[in-house]
């Protein structure tokens, strides 16, 4: 098992396009990381502010590679040659120390997940989500459910290879389509069980919110023609997933009416009446 203060094996891509609004905050958290030891750049898809100028104060490498954000992604992987890997989203923050546990206590795993932080526009806490346990995470993804948080996941190189990284062709859904395809493949993903090693940052501006239809209509798309699974299963895994989370539940309830605007939060989501439809994250607003 490596120091949980090492973090020399873990590579980070950071896509950007026009973050330069919320872009310092994400590079303060990567800076961090490679404090441990990490190593990072930013992808930009050909930004009109001042993001790469932001990126290369900081001292951190960038390139240019135009296309969707998992094109961006991919991209950065390939020129990265550590073992492991993760990607944070220009408007989100990293834990360093945090996410050196979770490499710490990888052992055998080739992706290790766990909860993550909300925050609002301004970096203050909203509430703490927990992605779903790892033996019920194939079950919620057949059943058009999203239970994996992508934020401070971390997982092997191989991985990537093995699966033919993200698929470039998506704008929203990669992430949890690259997930159920690693599960498919037989990688072997651990819950980690620590505290989060990654905050999601909640605006107005951000792609999740300005294009919920689009999201849904891509995670349909990702679904067809997939085994979906029953109705009675799904719930099963669903009424664990949101029992886990009761009380961030109760916590967000109290913290949202402080959110400028309408937000969509993690965890809503409803079992399919029909087991032959695949289902959607809907607004729980």
């Amino acid at each position: 098992m490596r120091s949980h203060g090492d973090l020399n094996e873990l590579g980070i891509v950071i896509p950007t396009l026009n973050a330069a609004a919320t872009l310092h905050a994400t590079l303060d958290s990567v800076k961090q990381a490679m404090a441990y030891g990490a190593s990072a750049i930013v992808v930009d898809g050909g930004s009109h502010d001042e993001t790469l100028g932001i990126a290369e104060a900081a001292g951190i490498s960038t390139m240019t590679h135009p296309g969707t954000m998992y094109a961006a992604i991919n991209a950065g992987i390939t020129s990265l040659a550590t073992p492991w890997l993760t990607w944070i989203n220009a408007d989100d923050i990293l834990y360093a120390d945090a996410l050196a546990a979770r490499l710490g206590d990888a052992n055998q795993a080739d992706v290790v997940y766990g909860a993550v932080d909300f925050i609002d526009s301004s970096g203050r806490f909203v509430h703490c989500w927990r992605s779903a346990r790892s033996q019920d995470l194939l079950t919620l993804y057949r059943s058009g459910y999203s239970p994996l948080l992508q934020q401070g996941v971390v997982f092997r190189h191989h991985v990537w290879d093995r699966i033919g990284g993200f698929d470039e062709a998506m704008r929203f859904v990669g992430d949890a389509d690259f997930w159920w395809r690693a599960i498919e493949d037989g990688h072997r993903f651990l819950r980690h069980r620590g505290p989060p090693a990654a905050a999601f940052r909640l605006h107005p501006n951000q792609l999740s919110q300005r294009h919920v239809a689009e999201m849904r209509e891509e995670h349909v798309k990702m679904a067809g023609g997939r085994p979906r699974a029953g109705c009675v299963g799904a719930m099963a895994a669903l009424t664990r997933y949101r029992l886990e989370n009761l009380s961030s539940y109760v916590i967000r309830m109290f913290r949202r009416p402080l959110l400028d605007g309408r937000f969509i939060l993690a965890g809503s989501y409803d079992c399919p009446r029909n087991p032959s439809r695949s289902v959607l994250p809907r607004n729980p607003q």
